[in-house]
Formats: C-alpha cells, sequence, structure tokens
C-alpha cells in the first residue's frame, strides 16, 4: 500500500517541507477524497405546487430534515401558509439549516423580510448556503447570534458539531427535557434581547415569530416582553412546548395578552397519541394570537 504519512506532516516555515504525497498515484487518491467528499453533497429540490424549495446537504441530518420539509411538522407548514403575507417580517428563532426559514420567505415574497437566528455555527453555515441557492439573499437577513433574555457573550455548549443537528444549548448543559449532556466543546456566543434588537435600525419589528429553540424558549419570550405589550405586537407567535417549561410559557403568554389559538404535534408525536399516549406528555407547537384577535 502507498505510505501516505507525509499527509500529516507539517509545513516547514521556509516551505520546503508540504504535506502532500510523494508518491503520483498517492497525489492522485488523495484529490480524489476531497473530490469525492464535494460529489456526495446531496442538492435536493422539493416541489409544493408551483413553489420549488432547494437545499444543500453534506450530511445525514440535513438531508433528512430537507427531505421532511412537509412531513415532519405539518402543522408548522401550515400556519406559515396562512398567516405569512406578501410584505410581511418574519423572525425565524433557532433556524438551524433554514427550511422554515425558505419557506417564510417564498410567502412574504420580496417586500417582506425573514430574520434567521442561529448561533451553530455548522448549522449557520448551511443555512447560508441554502438562502443563496433559493435566491433569497434580498429577503433573509441571517443572524449568527443567540437571543436571550440578557445581552452579553455567554457559552454556547454544542451537543454535537454537526450540521443539521439539535439541542446544543446557550448558557447550559441540560436539554429540552431538562437531561444534562456532555457538550462535544463550547463557543463564547454574543446574545441579546429581542427589545433590544427592534430599537435597532437594521431590525424590523415581527409580524410572526417562530421559536424553536431546545428548552430556552421561555428566555427568549421574557426579552421581548416590551415587544408583546406595545402597539405594533406580533399577530401570531409559535412557540415549541416541552413538558419542563409548559406551564410557565402558557402563563407568561397569557400575562402578555396572548391566548393559545391552537397547538399541534411532529407527525411522530401524533402517531404515538394515536398509539393511546398522553398528549401532555409529548412536545408541541402553540401558536398564540393577542387576546382580542382570538376574541373576534
Amino acid at each position: 500500500m502507498t505510505d501516505m504519512t507525509d499527509t500529516t506532516r507539517r509545513i516547514c516555515a521556509d516551505g520546503k517541507t508540504w504535506p502532500w504525497p510523494r508518491n503520483e498515484y498517492a497525489r492522485k487518491l488523495f484529490k480524489l477524497g476531497f473530490r469525492m467528499r464535494e460529489w456526495l453533497v446531496r442538492n435536493v429540490e422539493i416541489s409544493d405546487g408551483d413553489s420549488q424549495y432547494r437545499f444543500k446537504c453534506r450530511t445525514f441530518p440535513e438531508f433528512s430534515r430537507s427531505m421532511k420539509l412537509f412531513l415532519k411538522e405539518p402543522g408548522t407548514c401550515d400556519w406559515i401558509r396562512d398567516q405569512v403575507k406578501p410584505g410581511d417580517v418574519f423572525y425565524d428563532i433557532g433556524a438551524n439549516i433554514g427550511i422554515y426559514t425558505i419557506l417564510a420567505a417564498r410567502h412574504t415574497g420580496d417586500s417582506g423580510r425573514v430574520y434567521a437566528f442561529e448561533p451553530h455555527s455548522a448549522n449557520f453555515t448551511r443555512l447560508l448556503d441554502n438562502i443563496r441557492v433559493n435566491n433569497f439573499e434580498h429577503i433573509v437577513k441571517p443572524c449568527n447570534f443567540a437571543l436571550h433574555d440578557k445581552q452579553g457573550f455567554f457559552p454556547f455548549n454544542y451537543a454535537s458539531g454537526k450540521a443539521g443537528s439539535a439541542e446544543s444549548q446557550l448558557a447550559s448543559v441540560t436539554d429540552a427535557h431538562r437531561e444534562e449532556f456532555r457538550p462535544e466543546i463550547a463557543e463564547l456566543k454574543y446574545a441579546a434581547p429581542v427589545d433590544a434588537l427592534v430599537t435597532q435600525e437594521e431590525f424590523l419589528p415581527p409580524q410572526h415569530i417562530k421559536i424553536d429553540v431546545d428548552g430556552n424558549e421561555l428566555l427568549i419570550l421574557q426579552g421581548m416582553s416590551k415587544l408583546l405589550t406595545g402597539p405594533g405586537r406580533p399577530k401570531t407567535i409559535q412557540v415549541e412546548i416541552n413538558r419542563p417549561y409548559r406551564d410557565g410559557i402558557l402563563a407568561f403568554m397569557t400575562g402578555h395578552g396572548y391566548l393559545l389559538a391552537d397547538r399541534h404535534y411532529t407527525r411522530y408525536g401524533l402517531e404515538l397519541i394515536a398509539r393511546g399516549n398522553d398528549p401532555e406528555d409529548h412536545s408541541y407547537n402553540a401558536i398564540f394570537k393577542p387576546a382580542a384577535t382570538t376574541a373576534n
């Protein structure tokens, strides 16, 4: 077999030693390895009537998320289709690789804006790819920082560094079900409350907000208290509800003039409920609307 050990040698300051195989055959294999990695990138295209959505996938979690766009959370897709109108501003908080960012951008149109918040660096890189491949650079504003109830720098703990992964946490090592995990690595990450952002010229106030951050939903809601009680408050807010945080989120939203208008489960959750599982044992997405709107 060809000795590939030279590929790991350190480049000297004089540039005479390169991390490059000396054998011509080994050099070709070396190049081929990188090209095969590029060839394995899957370009997924999903049709929804006259609309097409494109995603670049380098890992299986990304591929799975993209392929399940309309299957995993049909209620989220229906909410975006029904509520998001041309010219609206949409906040996707916990955008991951951007599947709902792209769907929302299609519905806001060129006159609207989508702010996609994703602190996970690998997810954010793929989010940028997916914005570009759908030609939504003029609609989507990607934000590689976290949202919180306080402003500052906090450790962002990676449950996994892979693109498409979830459950990484800001300033915590417990997941959405309050189970501890051991981070692969922690990154110092800037975070800010939504109330601080909407005072800046760069951020338009949203008509619709999606929050799915694996357990930090209540902290993010607390960081938008002024927005929720102000004159231009959001028309709809979808929040992922995990059982440990359910009562706190429901009480907070009621206290800020929002009522639960609807809720929907993932496809897998619906299958478990159909088998007899208690619906209250499963996470769901809650859709809130201002009380006056709900009454009408």
